[in-house]
């Protein structure tokens, strides 16, 4: 139940509230190499504007495929009835795309994101030629579409972040700052955005008429529904642009508690399209999170005329080279791809025809200052809180032993310790202190995203140190790099019980070796625990492990 008094206590400090921005995030790295940077297609919209969602299919393709051109299909309807499905040629079927640096001047373009997933920037594990993604080339991509003189109009689907804590917290507000500086007209909500909680999400979202707000919703209201529109009414090139957004209930993994009610989707689209129904002239677009089938599923069932594009985020993989058409509505359907990897284009044609181009964000788009200056006053912050403002405590190993750096290991292990010495293991910690690339000038060895794969004792995957793991550069000389004991587990007992001297009775000192042992077919498993698909993309082609990744660090036993 809505606590109503504070409800109305809120809104009242509200007005008077001035929330402090804080700058850009980072952790993530988009994982398959550049391909070509767009790909598009053209639909012919009518010239009438009674009804502006009736749209004609033109030529579509991938790239660098040269074929003849088919004959657009028409997709015509009597007002006031549903839009006959249109067949879409496949892929491959008609001419290469036109680029969309070669677009006629659009009247408006609409710039569509979404799926971040905490992915801010490429980390450049692996090559940042090699990643795609990141705000920083995002805005850049944005600054190249203004330079041409273009009115764009950004929107996002949601899901900002992945996990939730002090550190989500801080990226989805440095996230939010970055969004303004791109100059974003409407943003919803996705499931992991809803865990960082009621009080975060209004630092950013709630609005009155002296304080808009990009973000909207039609289905998520935060403690009271005046806090936040549920559409965003953007006028931009001579056209009317309604947005709203929708966030699917099944996508939710934890309950969003009293203070964040999350209506049914058919319930906001039922309303939506009572609101909506007066604004032909208007091109209207749904936000909507959540999978592909449930959303074609709920435009069919609830507003099959109210929208002519719907953008859904929620989904893995890239976005398509093509729109879908939703049988049985007017509705173009788009999605948004995975961790920002991708930007969509919606252009709008005085002569009535949209197109479609989608656009990686590759090494293409170089790092604006405005935005890597954001990303270095969020590591800023880390540094400031650290682990422990960060609310990381060290918890014990699985194991129960405590961690002792890999010099100590080399006191035997001799041939292993050298060619671990000469592996870019040893210098991992030093390539987050100092990255070896353009973003060299910004370090990132207070951020416990980059941290967990680049040093010895913490857990790669959930991004928190074990006791005796290593605290930082000061204290824990013996633990820079990705160490042995990352591998094979803790070692002080072990090493402790080898020692001259040392008591350990034979049964025991024989379970502690073998404690430490990591068999091959076990090798590869633990490996993947910091080589997976974000950051080692080439790591998990067929083979690879065996070939190139093993052969470079091969060890066993004593020697």
């Amino acid at each position: 139940m809505r606590m109503q008094s504070f409800s109305q206590s809120f809104k009242i400090v509200w007005k008077g509230l001035l929330v402090t921005s804080l700058a850009v995030a980072v952790s993530g790295c988009s994982p398959r190499k550049a391909e070509k940077e767009s790909d598009d297609l053209t639909v012919e919209m009518p010239a009438s504007q009674s009804d502006p969602g009736r749209l004609t299919d033109g030529p579509i393709t991938p790239p660098d495929v040269d074929l003849p051109a088919p004959e657009p299909v028409q997709m015509t309807a009597d007002a006031g009835t549903k839009a006959a499905p249109a067949e879409i040629p496949q892929q491959g079927d008609s001419e290469p795309p036109l680029d969309w640096k070669e677009w006629s001047d659009p009247a408006v373009v609409l710039v569509v994101s979404g799926q971040q997933h905490g992915y801010i920037e490429p980390c450049g594990c692996t090559g940042l030629e090699n990643q795609k993604g990141g705000m920083a080339r995002r805005y850049a991509f944005m600054d190249a579409l203004r330079e041409k003189g273009w009115s764009i109009v950004p929107v996002d689907g949601g899901n900002q972040v992945r996990r939730f804590g002090r550190q989500a917290e801080i990226k989805f507000q440095a996230t939010v700052t970055g969004l303004k500086e791109m100059g974003y007209e409407a943003v919803g909500f996705g499931p992991d955005d809803i865990r960082l909680g009621v009080g975060e999400l209004l630092s950013v979202a709630a609005s009155d008429a002296d304080n808009p707000a990009m973000f909207v919703s039609a289905n998520v209201t935060l403690l009271d529904p005046e806090l936040m529109p549920s559409v965003k009414r953007i006028e931009k090139g001579g056209r009317t642009i309604l947005v709203s957004s929708v966030l699917d209930p099944d996508s939710l993994d934890t309950d969003s508690g009293d203070e964040i009610t999350v209506a049914p989707v058919g319930e906001a689209l039922q309303k939506l399209k009572t609101d909506l129904a007066e604004e032909n002239d208007a091109f209207r677009v749904l936000l909507y999170f959540g999978k592909e089938e449930s959303a074609s599923k709920a435009i069919q069932e609830f507003a099959p005329d109210t929208f002519d594009l719907m953008v859904v985020a929620g989904g893995f993989g890239e976005p398509g080279y093509k729109p879908d058409t939703i049988e049985g509505s007017k509705t173009k359907m788009i999605v948004t791809g995975d961790k920002g990897m991708y930007s969509g284009l919606i252009g709008l044609f005085d002569d009535g025809s949209m197109r479609y181009s989608r656009v990686a964000l590759t090494d293409e788009f170089k790092d604006p200052p405005e935005m890597m200056q954001l990303m270095a006053s969020y590591q800023e912050q880390l540094k400031a809180l650290g682990l422990e403002g960060l609310g990381l405590r060290p918890v014990p190993h699985p194991k129960g032993d405590q961690f002792i750096g890999s010099k100590a290991c080399g006191e035997c292990h001799t041939t292993a310790y050298d060619i671990w010495e000469g592996s870019p293991h040893f210098d991992a910690t030093e390539s987050i202190v100092h990255p070896p690339n353009d973003r060299g000038d910004i370090a990132r060895h207070f951020d416990p995203e980059c941290l967990s794969c680049h040093v010895t004792g913490w857990n790669p995957q959930e991004y928190y140190p074990y006791l005796s793991g290593y605290e930082d550069l000061e204290k824990s000389v013996a633990l820079h790099g990705n160490g042995c004991e990352n591998c094979h587990g803790p070692g002080a007992a072990h090493a402790a019980a080898e020692r001259e001297g040392s008591g350990v009775a034979a049964d025991q000192l024989a379970s502690l070796r073998e404690g430490m042992q990591l068999p091959l077919e076990r090798a590869k498993q633990k490996c993947m625990e910091c080589h997976d698909l974000d950051n080692s993309p080439d790591f998990h082609q067929e083979d690879a492990f065996e070939d190139i990744y093993w052969p470079e660090i091969e060890h066993y036993g004593m020697d």
